[in-house]
């Protein structure tokens, strides 16, 4: 038993000579020093799983009751018998009340009540809903509906409509908000809802390399922000490539904070030089490298976004003056980028960065949940 002490005890002095070795290598005697690190962006992320008894179409399926839009909605296939939405957070959460927005199929109410359910091994009733009210000329409907759970555990619910509350044979939800509290459940961030295209009629890129997290093999780095390539006209849905003249516009409101007039571009000799020392070395400085020309707009709420490789920049756009949405700021390019430097013009598109909080978007998340969640703006683009 004593050399067995003896043992562990000699262990423990090597260990905190080895540290004490190491601390006077690090931190000679005279020096003070300390390290640590933060962890910076969203840490909460988490997937909830949404399902349907059916839907009318691909326009109407059941991530609209999810969309914080409650001009979009679910609607059932129209076919006999019960129809439900399911939520699943996967493990338990913390609910203090459920508001449901009914919603409509060709402007008519769907659904005269509807029961929401919880699972317990078993579902079971917890409450029964009239989304009706009597009035002056008939029956009127509620458009929101804030069911009081008193504080709850759970971790999948439903909203389930029996046949015979579904009117003309169809049901349909607007809209499903979950609140712990005051706060509600967010699934998109609201401050993107209605940020319009940076082109107009843009088309999302079909390959990933085009996506935030594609790595970046000519700079040793990765992709913080979409590419666009393509868009359409009002007279077709043909893609277009962008060229040199193809306007630019600014996301959202706000204030510029960077508007690169002062540019100058770079030869390919040089252009390899840098791509094949960034490749190797984490860039610590690289104001004007292969972003090329650049416009930032700050719109006052956590969000900046910046627009790379613009060909031109008008000559209002400068730092501190303040932007509407939708406002011309320069036209699409290749600056930056080896077709420039070669003096021609392949490779033109825009590099568009949305960052929230000091991260960009899409930042540890999986390339699919990228794509989701730029589908998501496109479609509540203004």
């Amino acid at each position: 038993m004593k050399n067995i002490f003896f043992c562990m005890m000699m262990k423990t002095i090597h260990s905190i000579s080895f540290l004490l070795v190491v601390s006077l290598l690090l931190f000679p005697a005279g020096a003070a020093g300390d390290s640590d690190y933060i962890i910076t962006g969203h840490n909460t992320a988490r997937k909830i799983s949404i399902r349907a008894s059916s839907r009318n179409s691909i326009n109407h399926g059941v991530v609209k009751v999810m969309d914080a839009n409650r001009e979009t909605c679910w609607i059932s296939d129209g076919s006999a018998g019960p129809q439900w939405i399911t939520v699943d957070f996967g493990s338990k959460r913390l609910i203090t009340s459920i508001v449901v927005c009914p919603g409509k199929k060709d402007n008519y109410p769907t659904i005269s009540y509807f029961k929401l359910q919880f699972l317990n091994s078993s579902w079971f009733d917890y409450a029964t809903v009239q989304t009706r009210r009597p009035g002056a000329f008939g029956y009127t409907s509620k458009g929101r509906m804030e069911i009081d759970l008193a504080g709850m555990d759970a971790s999948t619910f439903r909203i389930f409509i029996p046949a015979d509350a579904m009117i003309r044979g169809f049901a349909s939800i607007a809209e499903i908000e979950i609140y712990m509290g005051a706060s509600k459940l967010a699934f998109f961030d609201d401050r993107l809802k209605g940020i319009c295209l940076p082109i107009q009629n843009g088309y999302l890129p079909a390959s990933d390399y085009s996506y935030p997290n594609a790595p970046r093999a000519y700079r040793g780095g990765r992709h913080s922000g979409i590419d666009f390539y393509n868009y359409h006209t009002e007279d077709s849905y043909d893609p277009v490539q962008l060229t040199e003249t193809t306007p630019v516009f600014a996301a959202d409101k706000g204030v510029v904070i960077r508007a690169d007039h002062d540019y100058e571009s770079i030869d390919i000799k040089e252009w390899r030089r840098r791509s094949a020392y960034y490749q190797t070395h984490p860039a610590t400085y690289m104001r004007n490298a292969f972003g090329g020309r650049e416009v930032w707009i700050d719109h006052r709420n956590g969000v900046v976004t910046t627009y790379n490789h613009l060909s031109s920049i008008d000559p209002e756009i400068k730092p501190g003056r303040r932007v509407s949405r939708g406002k011309k700021i320069g036209t699409a390019g290749n600056s930056g980028l080896a077709g420039e430097a070669e003096g021609k013009l392949y490779g033109i598109h825009l590099h568009f960065e949305i960052w929230i909080d000091g991260n960009y978007l899409g930042y540890g998340m999986s390339m699919q949940d990228v794509r989701k969640y730029y589908q998501w703006i496109v479609l509540n683009a203004r």
